[in-house]
């Protein structure tokens, strides 16, 4: 999930482009460029409101698909629910998998010169974006 190297070592230079640089390609730092944000505070700010923008997409997209999946008439009516519902409690499991791991991730490695909070947020944002894409790629067919 995280390259646990990379961030140790960024994490013992205690700033945010050492940080946001341990994972190049990671959500986080495409959307809180650390080489523009030099300030801590400003970069959690960031942080913080790209999590908050991919959380509504996320919703606005479980919404879709749970749309789609009312809509399917492929399948009789109960089937249907069903299916709704095995898809809302999934995504249920999978944010309470997100905020645990994410937690757990930054609890671990806080004090390393870096504290737990922006730890969390970049995980968070990072797994949020992950799973985003992943439910767009997996349910493309129905969001036509």
């Amino acid at each position: 999930m995280h390259a646990f190297a990379a961030l140790l070592l960024a994490l013992l230079i205690n700033s945010p482009s050492s940080v946001a640089a341990a994972e190049p390609s990671s959500p986080s730092r495409k959307l809180c460029d650390p080489q523009k944000i030099r300030q801590t505070n400003v970069w959690v700010d960031c942080l913080q409101n790209a999590l908050d923008k991919s959380e509504t997409g996320l919703t606005t997209l479980v919404g879709k698909i749970a749309a789609a999946m009312r809509a399917n008439d492929m399948l009789e009516e109960p089937k249907r629910d069903e299916n709704r519902k095995l898809f809302e409690a999934t995504q249920m499991k999978w944010l309470q998998l997100r905020d645990d791991d994410c937690k757990s991730f930054a609890a671990n490695h806080a004090g390393l010169g870096f504290g737990a909070a922006q730890f969390r947020l970049v995980c968070l944002l990072d797994e949020t974006v992950a799973r985003e894409q992943t439910l767009k790629r997996r349910y493309r067919d129905d969001l036509q």
